[in-house]
């Protein structure tokens, strides 16, 4: 698969994640991994976890937006151009958080996907410390606030 297929391969699976956040129909992602693909956040060290199987990454994508983004009243997502390597992909963005009663959180973000065979085998998503201190900051002002 050459660069530009890989940075439109990845372009339509995050046209599809949104979908999936949507409709809460993660299984539509399923094509998008191999069947080991590993999905891990290792900075910052507070957020960091590694599931393998896509199985284990689908429900990872469904706990952490249940458990996050859906207890804000909207969230949107911007990215820069994706940058293609070989078979990596690296994008960053920012996730534009919304809450009633409260200023908006920019969540900006790094995300890396490896590729095998036109699938992602390896997706890494990271936030500098700067973004993980100002996500306290918001939580500690304004956190209680959030839907349960």
């Amino acid at each position: 698969m050459i660069s530009m297929d890989l940075a439109a391969r990845f372009a339509m699976y995050a046209d599809d994640f949104e979908r999936s956040y949507a409709d809460r129909n993660w299984a539509r992602l399923r094509s998008y991994f191999t069947s080991d693909a590993v999905y891990e956040c290792k900075s910052p060290e507070a957020l960091a976890f590694r599931v393998v199987g896509r199985d284990a990454v689908l429900a990872r994508f469904e706990t952490v937006t249940d458990a996050f983004d859906r207890r804000f009243d909207s969230r949107s997502i911007s990215f820069a151009p994706a940058m293609v390597e070989g078979q990596r992909v690296s994008i960053s963005g920012v996730v534009l958080y919304t809450l009633s009663g409260t200023p908006p959180f920019h969540l900006p973000f790094s995300e890396l996907a490896d590729y095998r065979s036109g699938q992602i085998v390896r997706l890494e998503d990271t936030a500098s410390p700067e973004a993980i201190g100002e996500l306290a900051d918001w939580m500690a002002r304004y956190g209680d606030r959030l839907q349960r």
